[in-house]
């Protein structure tokens, strides 16, 4: 789960120029940023459409926010909600992540298969094969 160095950051609730001058922001902080050579990892900014989640995600995110964000809010899905939209863009990394999440108890995957009704834009063969995927995490788990 630890192969990733990127922080995927998605600006909600601006204007199309605000996202521009957020976009030009990120690549202070984006890979090989002198950020991301310091503290090993960077940010890659993302729009509504990278992820494909639950309807009732935000219900299971956290949110974090100190004086230190002056106002900005860190929206976290959980990890389970996560791991179908991984399981939803269905790459071999993405399913090699959600094993190593089941291998070390950090999500329920008949949690996961209660929320397939809930992903948005998916058709019943669509699913399927993400219930598939669940299936081969449970028997493959790292």
């Amino acid at each position: 789960m630890a192969m990733s160095r990127e922080a995927d950051l998605y600006a909600a609730d601006v204007s199309e120029a605000e996202a521009e001058l957020i976009a030009d922001q990120l690549e202070n902080i984006g890979h090989h940023s002198d950020f991301d050579e310091t503290y090993g990892y960077y940010a890659d900014g993302v729009g509504p459409e990278t992820a494909v989640l639950p309807n009732d995600w935000r219900d299971r995110s956290k949110v974090y926010e100190t004086p230190a964000t002056k106002g900005v809010q860190g929206i976290v899905p959980h990890p389970e909600d996560i791991a179908l939209s991984k399981l939803c863009a269905g790459r071999e990394k993405d399913l090699d992540w959600v094993s190593a999440a089941y291998g070390a108890q950090l999500i329920d995957l008949d949690a996961m298969v209660a929320r397939l009704e809930k992903l948005p834009g998916r058709s019943n063969a669509e699913r399927r094969h993400i219930l598939s995927l669940i299936e081969i995490a449970r028997r493959t788990r790292s």
